[in-house]
């Protein structure tokens, strides 16, 4: 049974899912028409080439989604709790999963059926403009990812290394800096994931997210830790 502490803190991530604010009720609507899914480590949530159009909302854990480039797999992002996923090949292409959507940990998922889904959009105005707010949300995500990974994969490594260590650019500190307003903390919240995922996933998989190989990433953090100490 869900304690009210743990609702809580689920509505609370949730909402910085999105600019659009979305009233504690409408959120509690939701979360009472999806089913727990609890997926072991490495476990699929959506597999690839499965056909699976119903929404998740990450509880606990992390989830990573994956897809093979020439045999080599990638990850194409990480979702933590409080996050909204969607197959859209399946939701709105009507086609199986590209992606391969896993646990990195033992991980909890709440999945919500596509007809409730759409059913809430049709008959919930405010509803809908909080799930365009969430998607518009996650395309400035992948942009944002796009202009953090560009460059040569040491000068990617530096971006994520001082992300990791909440060191963030200038011209986004007044963001970490306002805990006072909406959308401040739902862009907050966004560059500060970093810190969340990457302690709980291994090296091989923070090289498949850099573009890089394990052993091309070992070569790197040698080099900057032998930076680090020579100064």
């Amino acid at each position: 049974m869900e304690t009210t502490g743990t609702n809580a803190r689920l509505k609370t991530l949730l909402a910085l899912e999105a600019k659009q604010r979305l009233r504690e009720e409408v959120f509690d609507e939701l979360l009472a028409a999806g089913e727990e899914i609890v997926l072991s480590t490495y476990e699929p949530m959506i597999d690839a080439g499965e056909f699976n159009p119903n929404i998740y909302i990450v509880k606990y854990g992390l989830i990573r989604g994956t897809y093979l480039d020439k045999n080599m797999e990638k990850t194409a992002g990480f979702a933590l709790p409080g996050s909204l996923l969607i197959s859209f090949h399946c939701y709105y292409g009507g086609e199986p999963s590209f992606y391969r959507f896993e646990a990195c940990c033992p991980t909890v998922v709440i999945r919500i059926s596509k007809a409730f889904f759409d059913d809430l959009i049709q008959r919930s105005h405010e509803f809908a403009l909080w799930v365009m707010s969430t998607h518009q949300n996650q395309l400035y995500y992948n942009e944002f990812r796009n202009q953090l990974l560009s460059g040569d994969a040491r000068s990617r490594l530096l971006q994520l290394t001082n992300r990791l260590q909440g060191i963030l650019p200038e011209q986004e500190q007044q963001f970490a800096n306002n805990d006072n307003n909406h959308d401040c903390n739902v862009k907050n919240q966004l560059h500060n994931r970093w810190q969340k995922i990457f302690p709980i996933i291994p090296s091989k998989i923070i090289a498949s997210y850099l573009g890089i190989t394990e052993q091309h990433l070992s070569k790197i953090k040698k080099e900057l830790l032998k930076e680090k100490s020579s100064k």
